[in-house]
């Protein structure tokens, strides 16, 4: 074993155990946000543990014993009620009838009764995770500190690209001993691969781009080191993110976010010119390599799609063709589900033909789940997981809106607002492409959670003020 992974991993436990051992809760939200971007701290020593998962395993013990708080919440019954089915799934497909692992020779983490243990682990971590984040972003000040960590991990990690970019050096294999990439032109950064590089300048892109406050020089250098380090990613997938991403802000959000948004795209623009003429060798390999994943043809190498599902199919990643190729042959698993982080499992029978193929033959299978969020629900749990998931969406969204109009402190206000369109884009950023290698989906939902428990306080301060003599309210996640 590495003795750097032990080094990372006692680091990853030492900061937030000694921010709460401080009483500084603010501190531990920032490590948070910070660490959504920067991956040198999740270890693989059992098995892929983000820093801030970890803060969500120190902090069960309190969401356990909070439970009775956070569960008067609508989206928080709606979690549990979920969790609660894909527990089901996972003792009938883990245990009972498990899916059988066709290559032999799988590790048990990625057997059947391993995935069942591991990703309800993980979404134990989550849970508490969010808990957190819920009862802090509740506070005055927390929402801008979240968006400012997450803005500058976002950046450290751009500019760490920057320099592996130019130099050839991989500043994420020298600090944890993973993955060498070398010969691989792609840059990382500070992120596990070069997707999760793409995919943490998208959102430090779009927080700079909505936090509140004026355009300062500062903040536009520090967009155009995100640029940078979305373009060296060579991400096509955290491109079509950005683009999703600017396509919300510009619907839903004001002008004065227009008007940002076209500063970046035309800087984006400019970029992009004078690749050809500055990188002219990577910038064919970038062009060759965005041009190979929106065009499936080279992929298939010679394969036809025979009907529609198979043309949806190979126009996604490996992942997500395989789950759709195998949803369509079974249709009952998109009703039903097919267990917690299973997929992968009974997919591995329907990787499409071409270069996937050679990339998961039969005697090695799939080793990663979809990664677009409305088939990874319905690949957990089905219709009635993805069902319980929008109802979380839907009800965390109404809790904003009711916040942002009843909040009587213009600065909180201001801070609520900006929740509300970190929220909307972020479920658009889950929908497209779901971050394996942070937690960042508990984050947001922290977000909705938080406004949930401002708006049950605010609906029962209404009902106070209309009945003179009402019983004590119940506690909350903060005091009212």
């Amino acid at each position: 074993m590495d003795v750097r992974q032990l080094l990372l991993l006692a680091l990853a436990l030492a900061v937030p155990l000694v921010f709460f051992a401080l009483g500084k809760p603010r501190l531990v939200l920032g490590w948070v946000g910070l660490t959504l971007s920067i991956h040198i701290f999740d270890t693989t020593i059992f098995t892929n543990l983000p820093a801030g998962r970890v803060v969500g395993l120190i902090y069960l013990p309190y969401a356990i014993a909070s439970a009775p708080c956070w569960l008067r919440l609508e989206p928080a019954k709606a979690w549990m009620l979920n969790f609660c089915y894909l527990v089901a799934l996972g003792l009938l497909f883990g245990f009972i009838w498990p899916w059988p692992d066709t290559t032999g020779l799988r590790p048990v983490i990625m057997t059947a009764p391993g995935r069942a243990v591991v990703f309800l682990t993980r979404l134990v971590s989550d849970l508490s995770l969010t808990v957190f984040m819920a009862r802090e972003l509740q506070k005055p000040g927390r929402l801008r500190l979240l968006g400012q960590s997450v803005a500058l991990g976002a950046s450290l990690t751009a500019i760490a690209a920057i320099f592996n970019f130019i130099t050839k050096i991989d500043p994420y294999f020298t600090i944890t001993g993973l993955r060498d990439l070398a010969g691989n032109q792609r840059a990382r950064g500070l992120s596990f691969e070069p997707r999760g590089l793409g995919m943490a300048c998208t959102y430090g892109l779009l927080m700079l781009i909505i936090l509140p406050g004026r355009i300062s020089t500062r903040r536009f250098g520090l967009i155009g080191i995100n640029l940078l380090g979305l373009l060296v990613s060579y991400s096509t997938s955290s491109l079509a993110l950005f683009l999703a991403g600017l396509i919300t802000a510009w619907t839903f959000l004001s002008n004065r976010i227009r008007f940002t948004i076209l500063g970046v795209v035309a800087l984006l623009a400019l970029l992009v010119a004078l690749a050809p003429f500055v990188v002219p060798q990577q910038f064919a390999v970038a062009t060759q390599s965005v041009r190979e994943r929106i065009d499936p043809t080279s992929k298939l190498r010679g394969a036809v799609a025979e009907n529609i599902v198979e043309m949806i199919a190979y126009r996604l990643d490996s992942f997500d063709a395989s789950a759709v190729l195998f949803l369509a042959d079974q249709p009952e698993y998109l009703f039903i589900g097919t267990g917690p982080g299973m997929m992968l499992l009974p997919a591995s029978e329907y990787v499409p033909p071409g270069v996937y193929r050679l990339m998961y033959p039969p005697e090695k299978g799939l080793d990663g789940l979809p990664t677009h969020g409305m088939l990874l629900e319905v690949s957990n749990s089905g219709l009635i997981g993805l069902s319980l998931w929008l109802f979380q969406i839907i009800s965390c969204f109404a809790a904003l809106r009711l916040v942002t109009h009843t909040e009587t402190d213009p600065e909180q206000a201001k801070y609520w607002r900006f929740g509300k369109a970190l929220f909307i884009i972020a479920v658009v950023f889950y929908i497209v492409q779901v971050s394996m290698t942070s937690p960042v989906w508990s984050v947001i939902l922290g977000i909705g959670w938080a406004a949930a428990d401002q708006a049950a306080k605010h609906r029962r301060l209404r009902r106070k003020a209309a009945v003179p003599h009402t019983s004590p309210a119940p506690l909350t996640l903060q005091p009212s």
